[in-house]
């Protein structure tokens, strides 16, 4: 139990990690990498019901588990937004795998081990699950800045012209749609 404990009091610094890309940005108390988290994880959930709905497969269990573990490793490296990941290149990602690893060794080995997979798994974006995930944690950074910019934020536009946002959403019907309607709101 000790260790488990031990899992649970560093993960839970994510609740108090910034979203550093509305930081770097000019919003001044952004949303936490948790409460994104949950966004995803929500997200997720709606569009992987809606998906099932129209007879596709997926596994809709597993992608929300991905959803709610993709970002552990941010809570002992921090969150790194787009500019800073143009300079440090793949040491973000083996950095983040490396503490996502370090993180989840705490873990009982079967546990542990599931974690590991569903986070290669994401990492890859081959599977139907993984590309929903995957889309889903930009849909939640896109409708997060619409959000920001309701309230009076500017300069997010950057978040709508990077093409590596819409990457998986492309590939996702759902998401695509969602994310076409948002540009007509943004547009009124």
């Amino acid at each position: 139990m000790h260790q488990i404990l031990n899992f649970f009091e560093e993960v839970f610094r994510l609740k108090r990690t910034p979203r550093a890309g509305f930081w770097y940005y000019g919003v001044k108390d952004p949303e936490s990498v948790a409460e994104h988290i949950f966004g995803v994880a929500l997200i997720t959930y709606i569009s992987g019901k809606l998906i099932l709905e129209k007879g596709q497969n997926l596994n809709l269990e597993r992608a929300i588990k991905m959803a709610i573990i993709h970002e552990l490793g941010e809570a002992l490296i921090g969150d790194i937004h787009l500019e800073a990941r143009r300079y440090l290149g793949k040491c973000v990602d083996t950095g983040e795998q490396k503490a996502f690893e370090d993180i989840s060794s705490t873990l009982p080995i079967s546990l542990r081990d599931e974690l590991l997979e569903l986070y290669e798994e994401f990492n890859q974006g081959k599977t139907i699950e993984a590309k929903l995930v995957r889309s889903a944690d930009k849909v939640d950074l896109l409708i997060q800045a619409h959000i920001y910019e309701k309230t009076g934020y500017k300069n997010l536009e950057s978040f709508f012209n990077e093409d590596k946002n819409f990457e998986y959403i492309k590939q996702v019907p759902f998401f695509a749609e969602l994310i076409e309607n948002l540009k007509q709101r943004r547009a009124k």
